[in-house]
């Protein structure tokens, strides 16, 4: 096989993953995770079956490689006031829940409907809520929030404002963001 051709079916390769991961995240956020299957991604997709296996040998790993290719680095902005974070990162959470949780796999995680797939879910959410819990000891430290604040239940107060909106149906917009955190400030702040 030529160079060229070898590089035509890497491209195709890449392509058929990203379908795949994608087909399978939009099951999820959709239908949650016990609707995610891999004849369910193959018709979705309509990528062959096998195809699919030789890449992923059961529904689990295909879950877990669609939930992890859905986790991007955060990077929190450091030129921004301590309001202004807190704004990004409920924008940003509510992004993550659009784009990986959806409304279905939330449901799912309150029910337990699927203990495996919820707790890889469970882990996605505590691996970015490190981040959360970080910058609230950075900002307690700097004298911007309150000496005496509970950070775990600051930080689950506002993981639990998104998934009560993706409950409710209500949409995580910019608005969403702003009237959450004009809302909660006066208990945050110094």
């Amino acid at each position: 096989m030529t160079e060229s051709a070898q590089q035509v079916k890497a491209v195709r390769g890449r392509a058929i993953d990203a379908r795949i991961l994608s087909v399978t995240l939009d099951v999820l956020r959709k239908r949650g995770p016990t609707a995610v299957n891999i004849e369910a991604v193959s018709a979705i997709s309509g990528i062959a079956k096998t195809t699919i296996y030789r890449r992923y040998t059961d529904r689990e790993q295909l879950l877990r490689a669609a939930i992890e290719s859905s986790q991007p680095e955060i990077a929190i902005p450091t030129d921004l006031s301590t309001y202004d974070t807190f704004t990004w990162l409920l924008r940003d959470a509510a992004r993550m829940a659009d784009n990986m949780v959806g409304r279905g796999a939330a449901a799912s995680i309150i029910l337990n409907e699927h203990p495996e797939s919820n707790e890889m879910m469970r882990d996605m959410i505590k691996a970015r809520s490190v981040h959360l819990t970080r910058f609230l000891h950075e900002r307690v430290d700097a004298g911007d929030l309150r000496a005496d604040l509970d950070i775990g239940l600051a930080a689950t107060m506002l993981l639990g404002a998104l998934m009560g909106q993706l409950i409710r149906g209500g949409e995580l917009d910019d608005e969403w963001a702003d009237s959450v955190l004009a809302l909660l400030w006066p208990g945050l702040s110094a």
